[in-house]
């Protein structure tokens, strides 16, 4: 299998060595500046975690998302924020709301799961626990 952007990283990378910076037979005008954002992708695997915790709400808001799915995205929400730094995120990514705002859906599974996301996101999370407790004041 030849990716190309793996090609490209390659090339960067032997390019960027400490070998070739060393090698005066190295042409220095042929270095790259950086990479392409394809590469990068390549690289780290995919979206981030902060696309992934986008992406899990926009599902769970979707009109055109059955249930099941919804509750899929939820599961995959609440394994993102089990992680202390995604949870800390969710302010900047402005998904606390859309989060408080599934705690009064008519489906009880939806309630019940926005719940869990809200107590696992809390859970040993100062920072977390300052921003619901604004919920109440």
């Amino acid at each position: 299998m030849t990716d190309p952007n793996l090609n490209e990283l390659l090339k960067w990378g032997i390019q960027n060595s400490e070998a070739s910076r060393n090698d005066p037979s190295t042409q220095q005008g042929t270095r790259t500046g950086g990479l392409s954002a394809e590469a990068l992708a390549a690289l780290l695997g995919g979206p981030s975690d902060a696309d992934r915790m986008r992406d899990a709400m926009g599902a769970i808001l979707s009109p055109e998302v059955d249930l099941d799915n919804k509750l899929t995205a939820f599961d995959n929400f609440e394994q993102l924020i089990e992680n202390i730094d995604n949870a800390n995120n969710m302010e900047s990514l402005g998904l606390w709301m859309p989060l408080a705002q599934q705690l009064e859906s008519e489906e009880a599974e939806l309630r019940r799961m926005a719940a869990w996301c809200v107590g696992t996101a809390v859970q040993n999370n100062v920072k977390a626990q300052e921003r619901v407790s604004c919920w109440t004041q």
